[in-house]
């Protein structure tokens, strides 16, 4: 049975879900664009996941892959949890979401990046850089004209 995947499916979920949770209580389309890139990118990891326990006992395999949706809307629960007890203090609202969000990016960014390369090619630190600037101007944009 694959349990480091399921153990890596179930954090990622989990995850996902505290992202989730906390930026719906920032804004409802935040939350709402947050969701459904969250149910592409689930929707792609369940389908490999099931995969991957294609070949495991049924009981136990129906068992781990229900596990992840469970792991997500548990997961976005307590970031609502979180959001709320936040709401009162807004900085650390708006940091904790930031971080969630930069984290995020970072990761889908970073492993687009570095696939994107052609095999043999060096990772070129200043390719990264450029996507974390445009990222940054759209939201100076987005903050000064909307």
């Amino acid at each position: 049975f694959p349990y480091v995947f399921a153990l890596a499916v179930y954090i990622d979920s989990l995850v996902d879900g505290l992202l989730v949770g906390l930026t719906l209580i920032t804004g409802k389309s935040a939350g709402m664009y947050m969701a459904v890139a969250m149910a592409v990118e689930m929707g792609f990891l369940g389908l490999t996941f099931a995969a991957a326990c294609s070949g495991q006992p049924k009981r136990k395999a129906v068992a781990a892959v229900v596990a992840g949706p469970v792991c997500l809307m548990l997961g976005s629960g307590l970031g609502g949890l979180v959001a709320n007890a936040l709401a009162v203090n807004e900085p650390a609202l708006v940091g904790c979401t930031a971080f969630g969000v930069a984290a995020l990016l970072y990761m889908v960014a970073e492993e687009l990046l570095v696939s994107a390369h052609e095999e043999g090619e060096e990772h070129v630190w200043w390719i990264d850089l450029q996507v974390f600037v445009g990222f940054l101007l759209a939201l100076v944009v987005a903050k000064a004209f909307g």
